[in-house]
């Protein structure tokens, strides 16, 4: 039986050494399987993102379940001043958007140096098998899905020092999953001997909407006053749609502005997506999680504590 981890970098040795066997035996797995051993791969890839970006390590990646699942972690969170946790929505999974996820969290953590945090650790969350569009109306989802996700938050939250600001990021469809972690944590009885999680800051793009029972609770989310925001950009129809069609709300804090300001040169989102910049194009448009957008700069700002820019 393998001796308990003394810190994420045992965690993070563990699976790396798991994914080296994963590697190994690739050609024998099935084609879900191996989309996600090479999904993760190239995003692990020294040269596979711009040279800014922090080099990725493996969280884990969990080829056993129906679906395969994984995190990646960028910055070191043994040390961290500032630790984010983020999570995506609809169709985002390991086999068809790691390498994606992991280029936007590493857009996240060099703004959140520039907004002032001294030592930056995100970590790139694709635990759960992320519905389709006409299964994200539902929450059945984010009901089962919560129990792997409050799980890993625990877990990293006993390795860490005290005094780690730790936030929770969430767009579309995983903001409705992050509530319910959310509510899930902030009920659970204190365990003996360890330090309940605590999120100090939630912020949602895109929700797909939050379940009412949820923020009307006694409890809800369980994050300090002042310290949960959401932003759906005015372009925005699919996360519209979204809430109209499950019924839910995106009333779970308060509203930052991602509409662009350009007297700084930051630019407007202009859809659902968390990326849509593609250099060198004609028509520029842009994601939440996008260089050079409001939204991501108004993100960095809120999820190490700091006010967003412009609301």
């Amino acid at each position: 039986m393998p001796s308990t981890p003394a810190s994420v970098a045992d965690l993070i040795a563990r699976a790396e050494r798991g994914f080296e066997v994963a590697t190994r035996r690739r050609d024998a797995l099935d084609q879900p399987r191996k989309a996600a051993i090479d999904g993760v791969a190239h995003a692990l890839a020294p040269t596979s993102m711009d040279r800014a970006i922090p080099p990725r390590r493996l969280l884990f990646l969990d080829l056993d379940g129906p679906e395969p699942l994984a995190a990646v972690v960028l910055g070191d969170p043994d040390t961290a001043s500032h630790l984010t946790w983020q999570v995506s929505g609809a169709g985002i999974r390991p086999g068809t958007a790691m390498w994606g996820t992991a280029r936007e969290v590493g857009e996240l953590l060099l703004e959140q140096r520039r907004a002032g945090a001294p030592a930056p650790a995100v970590i790139a969350w694709r635990g759960y098998p992320a519905p389709g569009l006409l299964r994200a109306i539902f929450n059945r989802t984010a009901r089962t899905a919560v129990e792997r996700l409050t799980h890993d938050i625990r877990r990293i939250a006993d390795l860490l020092p005290a005094g780690v600001h730790t936030a929770l990021e969430a767009h579309s469809y995983g903001a409705t999953l992050a509530a319910h972690a959310l509510a899930r944590l902030a009920t659970e009885p204190a365990r003996p001997g360890r330090r309940p999680p605590r999120i100090q800051a939630f912020a949602t793009t895109g929700s797909a909407g939050i379940p009412t029972h949820l923020l009307t609770a006694p409890e809800g989310l369980g994050v300090p006053a002042g310290h949960c925001f959401e932003a759906v950009a005015r372009a925005d129809l699919l996360a519209r749609c979204g809430r109209l069609l499950s019924g839910r709300t995106t009333v779970a804090g308060l509203p930052f502005a991602v509409d662009g300001h350009p007297e700084s040169g930051l630019h407007a989102v202009t859809g659902h997506n968390t990326s849509r910049y593609l250099p060198g194009a004609t028509h520029a448009d842009y994601g939440y999680r996008d260089p050079g957008t409001l939204s991501l700069h108004n993100l960095a700002r809120i999820l190490i504590g700091a006010p967003p820019a412009w609301t």
